[in-house]
C-alpha cells in the first residue's frame, strides 16, 4: 500500500468504519484505518474518531464508491455554521490580493 494516504471520512464509531471499509475492500479499494485501536478502547470518538485512509491515488475512485454506496453525501461537503462563521472572522485578516 502507498505511503501517501489521504483521509477519506471519519467515523464517530467502529462499526460504521468496518462496514465501509469492507465495502471499498470489496471494491478493490485499498483501504486502512487510523485511530482505531483508542476509539474501540476509550469513548466513541475521541481524537476525531476513527479515520478511512486510502491511498492517494485511489480517492477519487474511493470518494465515488463512498457516494454511490450511500456512506458520505452531498451535504457531508457542505460547511457547518460553525465553519461558516469562523471563516468570516478569518476573511477579516487575510490578505485580499
Amino acid at each position: 500500500m502507498s505511503d501517501n494516504l489521504l483521509t477519506l471520512r471519519s467515523f464517530s464509531n467502529s462499526t460504521e468504519f468496518e462496514m465501509a471499509k469492507s465495502y471499498l475492500l470489496s471494491m478493490g479499494i485499498d483501504c486502512v484505518g487510523q485511530d482505531e485501536l483508542i476509539n474501540q478502547i476509550y469513548v466513541a470518538n475521541v481524537n476525531g474518531g476513527v479515520k478511512l485512509q486510502v491511498p492517494a491515488e485511489q480517492y477519487e475512485e474511493a470518494l465515488k464508491l463512498m457516494i454511490e454506496g450511500g456512506y458520505v453525501k452531498d451535504d457531508d461537503f457542505e460547511q457547518t455554521s460553525e465553519f461558516k462563521w469562523l471563516d468570516k472572522m478569518l476573511s477579516k485578516f487575510r490578505k485580499n490580493d
